[in-house]
This record gives C-alpha cells, structure tokens and sequence, in this order.
C-alpha cells in the first residue's frame, strides 16, 4: 500500500470528523459527496444519509463520550477514503485539492486580540464565545 495515499485518507478521516462541529462542515460535506458522486455515484446517497447520522452521534455525544466517538468516526472515515483512493487515484488527486482549498480558506480567519486592565478590586471577563461565571 501506497503510504502517501494512507496518509492522505488519514488527513481525509480527520478533517471530516473534525470539521463536523464547526461552520466548515457543509463546505466540507459538499466537497466529499461531489468526490463520491464523481468517482463513486452508486454509494453517494449512502454516503451522504453516513456522513449526516455521524455528525449527527458526535454533536449529540455526552462530553464523556466524545473522544471515543471522535477516534472511531476518524477510523470509520479513514477506511471509506483509503478504498476510495486505492481504487481510484484521481479521487485522491481530487481530494488533496479540496483539502488544501479548505486550508487555504480556514487560513484568511480574523485574529482577534482582548486587552484589559482591572485595578484595585475590579474584575475583567474575556471571552471568544460562550462565557459562563459564577459567583
């Protein structure tokens, strides 16, 4: 076996599983069905009906149970692309350029930087998202 296509499928298994929490998965998801579409049109409703029920078990996973989830979703997916890619290295030369479109547009993201002062007996809060306190 080819190591560079292993790799490939093992980037391929991560970056979907990933990219299922994030505002990145339908761009993500688009470009997957349209690979299995092209080079595999029997099995790409099958893929999409798998792709949804996965996203599906990881965001409604216990915090307990997401890792696990997380590593057999990254297996389960890795195999699917590794077969994809063995039978057909096109399908691989297709995806490295999804994936590295996908780099390059998650790469123009905004920095944002908090800068904050409390004196005396003040309090400062940050927060990028969600912030919860009690006190």
């Amino acid at each position: 076996m080819e190591p560079t296509l292993i790799a490939l499928a093992s980037a391929g298994g991560t970056a979907v599983v990933s990219a299922m929490a994030t505002d990145g998965w339908q761009t993500l998801r688009s470009g997957v069905v349209n690979l299995w579409r092209r080079f595999r049109p029997d099995s790409a409703a099958e893929l999409e009906r798998d792709l949804d029920t996965s996203r599906s078990a990881l965001l409604a996973a216990p915090d307990t149970e997401i890792q696990p989830i997380r590593q057999a979703l990254q297996s389960a997916w890795q195999g699917r692309m590794l077969t994809l890619f063995l039978e057909d290295r096109a399908a691989a030369t297709e995806f490295e350029s999804l994936l590295s479109r996908l780099t390059e547009a998650g790469s123009h993201r905004t920095n944002i930087t908090f800068n904050a002062e409390a004196r005396d007996h003040g309090r400062v809060y940050q927060a990028g998202g969600n912030q919860f306190i009690s006190e």
